[in-house]
């Protein structure tokens, strides 16, 4: 009898406690990701790593060139990239070509590349994260 008590006990523990671990705020499965705060690379604080993020209106890219615009996004995107696949900071494809996007209706194609390297290097930093 005593035997089938000790069972008994075990089982409703064994039932219980997932229960038990999700109610208290100090376990790990309290909080949804919405309830923690942003990641530092989460730019609009959406907790999706940016990955909707609006760039058509973004501000910082408000009197720059369109190459600044492009390169800022290659560089976050690489940059968030390598640092996802645990690579080593190294600058990808998009810088060694900064004329990715260039139009002759953006004007001067040296100026584009230059505005390219400056907002590749920016955002790599800042999607990859500053410490490398």
């Amino acid at each position: 009898m005593i035997k089938v008590r000790w069972m008994l006990a075990a089982i409703l523990c064994m039932t219980l406690l997932p229960s038990f671990a999700t109610a208290f705020p100090g376990s790990t499965n309290s909080a949804s990701p919405q309830d923690l705060p942003p990641p530092p690379h989460d730019i609009d604080r959406d907790h999706d790593r940016d990955r909707d993020h609006d760039w058509e209106h973004e501000p910082r890219f408000q009197g720059r060139n369109p190459g600044y615009r492009q390169g800022f996004q290659d560089g976050f995107g690489d940059g968030r990239r390598d640092r996802d696949e645990h690579r080593k900071w190294h600058y990808g494809l998009g810088y060694k070509h900064p004329d990715r996007g260039y139009r002759k209706e953006f004007g001067d194609k040296h100026d584009y590349e230059r505005e390219y390297r400056q907002g590749y290097e920016e955002a790599y930093r800042e999607g990859y994260g500053e410490h490398h």
